[in-house]
């Protein structure tokens, strides 16, 4: 997919899962709950505040989001993405040996469970192809080091995935010890592309603000587009608190869960200034919303503030 194509991709997917209260969400509250009328009337209430979000959204003069893992920074203007920061190229093709990883050990899992073995089989030969694939990707597109570690990488999962499709038999200890062994390489790859990711989007983030209205940039949010079990230790937050500083972390750098497009991050942005909008009109707290509505009583209860922890060595 070439950078052009990616970025449309990118941006237009995933419109309707992106919406918070759209019309999709509208139509299905509705048809769901025609017959309570205690739904019927929450839900005329939620969507004037969604009509008021919207339009806050397309007067808000700036915010800046990113997509977990492309490195690359979008600059969004009342509530449209109107210029792209590239990221340096070669972070989309170690991204994928990653998810080559990923794709070996579910294989692998998959044939050790033995519930569907004659499809998981038949999916070892489609692993094998696409390592095979990317595996000349990476040769042509990553620099000469990372290519280096990347294809004993993509060569050994290969060979395991090859084996499988030819008939081999698999055990517990094949795929961890064949991990095992190729992991400094694995590491090194993964080093090398969390650099790179880091430099984009410290750069991308800086270029926007020279870009800007010193106002508005000391003001806007910027959001981390990603998965609904958000990762610890994520490096585009890592890297816009750099820029932004570590107290932005939470009032003005946000990560956006079950964001998977920027159109999705431009939807959640409109929810997140909607909802600090109201935290201050009705608590006198910005970030009020931002919380659990009952997040007095939850705190109350817990002996403080918290957040689930997650990922911590045992």
């Amino acid at each position: 997919m070439s950078p052009q194509n990616r970025r449309s991709f990118i941006l237009s997917t995933g419109t309707v899962a992106a919406s918070i209260l759209g019309q999709t969400e509208g139509a299905l509250a509705k048809q769901d709950h025609a017959a309570d009328p205690v739904a019927q009337l929450n839900l005329q209430f939620r969507t004037l505040y969604g009509v008021n979000r919207e339009e806050l959204l397309l007067a808000t003069p700036l915010a800046a989001l990113t997509l977990i893992g492309t490195g690359e920074i979008w600059r969004i203007e009342f509530g449209k993405a109107v210029k792209s920061y590239p990221p340096i190229p070669w972070i989309v093709h170690a991204k994928g040996l990653m998810h080559g990883v990923i794709g070996t050990q579910a294989t692998w899992a998959r044939l050790m469970r033995g519930q569907a073995p004659d499809t998981a089989r038949e999916a070892t030969v489609t692993l094998t192809s696409g390592l095979t694939e990317a595996a000349s990707q990476a040769a042509k597109q990553l620099p000469a080091k990372v290519a280096t570690a990347a294809s004993v990488v993509l060569e050994t999962l290969r060979k395991l995935a090859a084996g499988w499709a030819a008939g081999k038999p698999t055990n517990a200890a094949e795929f961890p010890d064949s991990l095992t062994a190729i992991k400094p390489k694995l590491d090194q790859v993964l080093t090398a592309a969390g650099e790179a990711v880091y430099e984009s989007i410290v750069r991308g983030l800086k270029s926007c603000a020279n870009d800007s209205d010193p106002q508005a940039w000391g003001t806007c949010l910027v959001g981390v587009c990603g998965v609904g079990f958000a990762r610890r230790d994520n490096i585009e937050i890592a890297a816009a608190m750099s820029v932004l500083g570590r107290d932005a972390l939470g009032t003005r750098l946000l990560y956006l869960e079950n964001a998977f497009t920027i159109q999705a991050g431009i939807t959640q942005i409109g929810a997140a200034l909607a909802d600090r909008e109201l935290g201050q009109a009705v608590f006198g707290d910005p970030y009020r919303m931002w919380r659990d509505l009952l997040g007095d009583v939850a705190v109350q209860h817990a002996g403080g503030g918290f957040f689930p922890e997650m990922g911590r060595p045992s």
